[in-house]
């Protein structure tokens, strides 16, 4: 039996000493179990008609992986011994990329953590709440959702990008604080080797990459103390207080008929952005959108002080119209 393209065969491990990795606990407390097992065999890979080459999963025959078994396929194989007798054999076949770890191990024990999934970073979370940033508001869902800081520890290579023949780095790199929702994380309680030489569990969140929006600089303590850097093609505003509107608001077609114009200035840019907007502009954009996210993150203001302030964060392509100097909605 081969297995074909970015696939690998897994065969549950049983006879390592499981140290108990747990569950992987998503939104809500729902918990879903998680497994581990060893790489019996990898397919090919992908073939990248741009470069005319054969691009092969970053796994190898015998890693120990950990993976949702909820998306494996299961396979019965029958298995002839040397002894000449058949037996049942028991793989389950996944995408190499749906694996969320792989793992280290020494003398038949788990102690830490080789490489994460491509485009996802491992985050262990602040201790204090001291750091929080507060809440992050989702307009059409009209609820806030706690978000909660930590420091990124390991990152996954990255997106493959077949025409640059080359991985797209992840935006959060190891050492950066940063805010993520909880709710979009997969809690992981993984044993590890401490700098005692000794295997104890530890918890850490899988967050993807693309749910991570801004980088945060702290001091000492872990208080934040500026805004280090936003996601790419993003753009941070502030409102001015109340949301500058026509008295009966502005409705847009059927598809969003909640939807308004509100304007706000702009205080920060991500990289690679199009538009020609900068710090300081004023702009129109629709609210109402999931990715319109409201945060309280650490702005100096115009004496240079350092406060908490609210602010948007938003993709470029939501802006309606950048204003003139003189203009006001």
């Amino acid at each position: 039996m081969k297995v074909t393209d970015f696939n690998i065969l897994i065969e549950n491990e049983e006879s390592i000493d499981k140290l108990a990795i747990g569950g992987l606990t998503l939104a809500k407390n729902f918990t879903i179990p998680m497994a581990y097992g060893r790489v019996v065999q990898v397919g090919p890979g992908r073939f990248n008609k741009f470069h005319s080459k054969q691009i092969p999963p970053e796994i190898a025959v015998g890693d120990l992986v950990v993976y949702n078994p909820g998306i494996a396929k299961t396979i019965q194989l029958n298995v002839k011994g040397a002894d000449g007798k058949i037996s049942k054999r028991t793989v389950f076949k996944v995408e190499a990329k749906e694996c969320i770890l792989v793992l280290n191990e020494v003398d038949g024990k788990i102690c830490g953590i080789k490489s994460v999934k491509e485009n996802y970073v491992l985050i262990k979370r602040d201790k204090t709440d001291k750091v929080t940033l507060g809440g992050i508001h989702i307009v059409e869902l009209n609820r806030t959702i706690n978000n909660i800081t930590g420091t990124v520890v390991m990152t996954g290579p990255g997106k493959y990008d077949s025409q640059k023949d080359q991985r797209q780095g992840c935006f959060a790199q190891p050492g950066d604080k940063v805010a993520f929702i909880e709710m979009q994380a997969i809690k992981l309680t993984i044993p590890m080797t401490n700098e005692k030489g000794d295997i104890v569990k530890e918890t850490f969140y899988d967050v993807p990459d693309s749910a991570l929006d801004v980088l945060i600089s702290t001091d000492k303590e872990g208080n934040m103390t500026a805004l280090k850097k936003i996601k790419e093609k993003h753009i941070l505003v502030q409102r001015d207080t109340g949301i500058k509107q026509t008295a009966t608001g502005i409705y847009l077609p059927d598809e969003d008929k909640e939807g308004h114009l509100v304007e706000a200035k702009v205080i920060y840019l991500g990289d690679n952005l199009a538009s020609g907007v900068k710090v300081g502009d004023r702009i129109i954009y629709i609210d109402a959108k999931d990715n319109n996210k409201k945060l309280k993150l650490p702005i100096a203001g115009a004496d240079g002080k350092i406060t908490n302030e609210e602010c948007f964060i938003l993709p470029e392509s939501e802006i309606e119209v950048i204003l003139d100097e003189n203009e006001s909605f």
